[in-house]
């Protein structure tokens, strides 16, 4: 495989919009088809499956609108001066921002501005969904003029004053009921929004306009499939979804995917190999649903980091040991054979961490799928305008594509030294949970899936997840304080899965506060917080 060949992949992609269900991401999708035909793949290993958006929910998601965007523009009026616009900048407008129908003029106010907000521009720096929530559903706002970067870093220059002219990637919900509201709005650069703050509530207007459409319509799973001589089945999963340039997030992972295409066309496997691109959560949720009979799902998410540049370290999250560990174990072994090195020691930074939620492996794992996920984390262009192919790495690219090549030829005939070790492993884990309660259930759950022939006991106090799927984001609406905390995300998500195959009360709080190192007393606070708003169900 060819790094640097890869990374003209991901140039070729960042070059469309990748809205799920829009008119270019289709687009897009015929494009890679072309291009897997021409690397030699038949049109008949190729397969577009189609899912309705809008107005349906999936899990615990409410599925968006198909959104197209063809222009946009922001002015300020008095002085006349050009702000931003789609054209020059993808980032600029909010996804899933209403039309304007032509031409808006409207005073700029900020969220100390009291009166009637339905023909202001607000001018606020905080969460979009909060944001909405605030002025747009309570008080009538149309148009919102946000500034707002998720996952400050300091340590990696992510912060605000360091990134002036960055503008950041950001969303206005646009279910089917949000989009009723007609709301729009831009997303400004730090310095744009330190430059309008000097005009609000003194009567200073913004002349805009937004050539949109949102509707009802449908978003498309891309797979591409390798037969196998066994009964047994395979998945490399990437999100194909965001704005351009999106070079990292995720144009990195669907390039990397499609060229495992090649390289899988030309080999002899012993299971299935199923290629997947998909809009992320909103295609992996229906798609799981109907496709679950997978041995593992490898999920590349954000793989392609110069990490010079992004700050980013390379990682191997892993499935938690509630599901069969050996093929993450194999691709760590796979991760480590090919690491590039200089002058004896890796040149790349790579860590082993526990299970992350965020992406696409954590569908596959609610429906019993092991799926090790790889990616690099934080990274100072996460979510921009600036996470540009020039950021990517063509050694990291050969580097994974290796592992994953390895891992998936080796699947059906795992080493015994990997094999032991994934034992070790477990059995450490055990140990740390001995004298805990719930103890016995978490470890015949654990050795189960390890191939263990084993009676999991009743659980005591029965829990277990309301719906199918991974916990999702709504919950934070509720969490209070909680929703706060750095750790929650990962928690939450953890708990889920925790109650989903213990199914019981204190095996859940024990398993996902021991597996994250996290303070039970939490654990079991965020715990209730679940129950308490229905996300999950208690059966005494």
């Amino acid at each position: 495989m060819d790094g640097h060949e890869v990374v003209d992949t991901v140039r070729f992609i960042s070059c469309f919009h990748r809205v799920r269900g829009s008119d270019e991401y289709k687009l897009l999708l015929e494009r890679l088809k072309e291009m897997l035909i021409a690397w030699g793949l038949s049109e008949r290993q190729m397969e577009i499956i189609e899912y309705p958006t809008g107005g349906v929910r999936y899990g615990n998601f409410d599925s968006t609108m198909a959104w197209n965007i063809k222009d946009a523009e922001l002015w300020l009026e008095e002085p006349r001066m050009f702000l931003n616009s789609f054209k020059s900048c993808k980032t600029s407008v909010l996804f899933g921002s209403n039309p304007t129908n032509g031409w808006k003029i409207f005073e700029l106010v900020d969220e100390s501005y009291s009166n009637d907000l339905s023909n202001k521009a607000v001018l606020v720096q905080m969460n979009p969904n909060k944001a909405f929530k605030e002025f747009v559903e309570k008080r009538g706002a149309k148009c919102l003029l946000i500034y707002f970067m998720r996952a400050q870093d300091e340590s990696i220059g992510r912060v605000p004053t360091r990134m002036p002219d960055t503008v950041n990637y950001l969303s206005l919900p646009h279910t089917l009921s949000a989009s009723q509201h007609g709301a729009f709005g831009f997303s400004l650069s730090y310095r744009q929004y330190e430059l309008l703050k000097n005009f609000v509530n003194k009567g200073a207007k913004v002349r805009l306009f937004i050539d949109s459409e949102l509707k009802v319509g449908k978003l498309q799973v891309f797979r591409v499939r390798f037969k196998g001589l066994q009964n047994k089945k395979i998945g490399i999963v990437a999100h194909l979804c965001h704005p351009s340039p999106g070079a990292n997030d995720n144009a990195s992972g669907a390039a990397l995917a499609l060229h495992l295409c090649r390289e899988l066309n030309e080999k002899r496997l012993a299971y299935d190999v199923d290629v997947i691109l998909l809009p992320e959560f909103y295609g992996s949720l229906p798609y799981v649903a109907q496709h679950k009979d997978y041995e593992f799902v490898i999920n590349l998410d954000m793989v392609g980091e110069d990490q010079l540049k992004t700050g980013s370290t390379l990682m191997l999250h892993e499935t938690p040991f509630l599901l069969n560990t050996h093929y993450d174990e194999l691709l760590y072994d796979s991760m480590l054979l090919f690491a590039p090195t200089s002058s004896d020691s890796f040149s790349r930074r790579f860590f082993r961490s526990t299970f992350k939620s965020g992406s696409d492996h954590s569908v596959f794992e609610n429906y019993s799928v092991p799926s090790p996920f790889l990616g690099q984390w934080p990274d100072r262009y996460y979510h921009t305008n600036e996470d540009t192919p020039d950021k990517c790495d063509p050694v990291m690219f050969e580097w994974i594509g290796k592992a994953v090549l390895r891992t998936i030829e080796l699947a059906d005939r795992i080493p015994d030294y990997v094999i032991e070790q994934v034992h070790g492993r477990m059995k450490s884990f055990l140990r740390k949970i001995a004298a805990k309660p719930g103890a016995e259930i978490i470890a015949s759950v654990v050795k189960k899936s390890h191939g263990e022939s084993v009676e999991i006991p009743e659980p005591k106090v029965r829990i277990f997840p309301s719906v199918e799927g991974p916990l999702g984001y709504e919950w934070f609406d509720k969490a209070g304080e909680l929703s706060e905390k750095r750790e929650v995300v990962n928690l939450g998500e953890t708990i889920q899965l925790a109650a989903r195959y213990t199914q019981d009360y204190d095996a859940t709080i024990t398993f996902a506060s021991t597996y994250l190192n996290v303070d039970e007393k939490m654990t079991q606070d965020v715990l209730d917080v679940l129950l308490k708003n229905d996300f999950l169900k208690k059966i005494n």
